[in-house]
C-alpha cells in the first residue's frame, strides 16, 4: 500500500493530458499490407493496432475478453470508458489524502476521514448532490452529443433505421480526446505520443488500484491514509515479515 500511495502520488500530476487525434503509419498488430506495404485498415482504430495500453508487465490485458471480435465503436467506447474512470481516481487518489491533511474549501469544519467526509458534507449542507447530479449530467450530455452516433427519434422509421447507433461512439473519435491541453504537454511525434497515451492509461489504472485500497484500507483500520501510515496500523505484517 505505501508503494501503491508513493506511486500514485508521485504520477498524478503528470498523467492529466488529453490525447489528441493520431494516425499511424505501421502495420502492427493484424493490420494486413498489400504489395506495396501500404498499410491496410483491419477495420480498428490506428490506435488499437498501434497497440497503445499494451505495456509489460501485463501486456495485453483482457481476461475477460470483452474486446473480442469487438468492432471499433465497441473499442472506442471501452477505452473512453477506461480514461474517463482513471482519470477520476486520479484525481480521487490525489484527494482523499490531501483531504485529511488541508481542507480549506466548502466546510472547513469537516475533519474527518475521507472515507466519510462526503456523509458529513452531506449532513451540514442541504441537497449537496443536486448541483452534482446536474453538473455531471451536462458534462456527459456535451460528450454524447459530440462523441456518441447520431440516433434520428423524428419518426418511427428513421428511429429503425438509426437505432443500431444507440449508445454507440463514432468510430473515428479518439478515446479521451476533448481538445483540452492548456499546457501543450502532448507531444507532436508519433512515439511520444505512444508514449504519453500509455503513461496517462498506466497512471489511470494504478489510481483505480489506489483508491478502491484507500477506502478499503480506512474501512478495516478506522483511521485516515496518513494516520494509519504514521502509526504503521496500515501494514499488519510488518512485524511478521520481520522474523523472515
Amino acid at each position: 500500500m505505501k508503494l501503491l500511495l508513493l506511486a500514485t502520488l508521485l504520477t498524478t500530476v503528470s498523467s492529466f493530458t488529453s490525447p489528441f487525434a493520431i494516425s499511424f503509419g505501421a502495420k502492427s498488430n493484424g493490420a494486413k499490407s498489400n504489395k506495396s506495404n501500404k498499410p491496410v485498415s483491419n477495420g480498428l482504430p490506428d490506435w488499437w493496432n498501434a497497440g497503445v495500453g499494451v505495456t509489460a508487465p501485463a501486456g495485453f490485458f483482457d481476461p475477460l475478453k470483452l474486446s473480442e471480435n469487438a468492432d471499433a465503436a465497441t473499442l472506442v467506447k471501452f477505452r473512453e470508458a477506461e480514461l474517463k474512470h482513471g482519470r477520476v481516481a486520479m484525481m480521487a487518489a490525489a484527494g482523499f489524502v490531501v483531504a485529511e491533511v488541508y481542507h480549506p474549501m466548502m466546510a472547513s469544519t469537516i475533519n474527518v476521514d475521507s472515507i466519510y467526509a462526503f456523509q458529513e458534507f452531506e449532513r451540514l449542507n442541504e441537497g449537496p448532490l443536486i448541483p452534482l447530479v446536474i453538473l455531471i449530467a451536462a458534462a456527459e450530455g456535451a460528450v454524447a452529443l459530440k462523441k456518441w452516433q447520431k440516433v434520428d427519434y423524428s419518426t418511427k422509421a428513421t428511429f429503425e433505421a438509426t437505432k443500431s447507433g444507440l449508445f454507440k461512439m463514432n468510430e473515428s473519435e479518439m478515446p479521451g480526446n476533448y481538445g483540452w491541453d492548456p499546457l501543450s504537454l502532448f507531444p507532436s511525434d508519433q512515439e511520444g505520443q505512444i508514449e504519453r497515451m500509455n503513461q496517462e492509461l498506466n497512471h489511470g489504472r494504478i489510481a483505480m488500484l489506489a483508491i478502491a485500497g484507500f477506502v478499503a484500507q480506512e474501512e478495516i483500520t478506522k483511521q485516515g491514509i496518513v494516520e494509519s501510515l504514521v502509526s504503521g496500523d496500515a501494514f499488519p505484517f510488518d512485524h511478521f515479515l520481520f522474523f523472515f
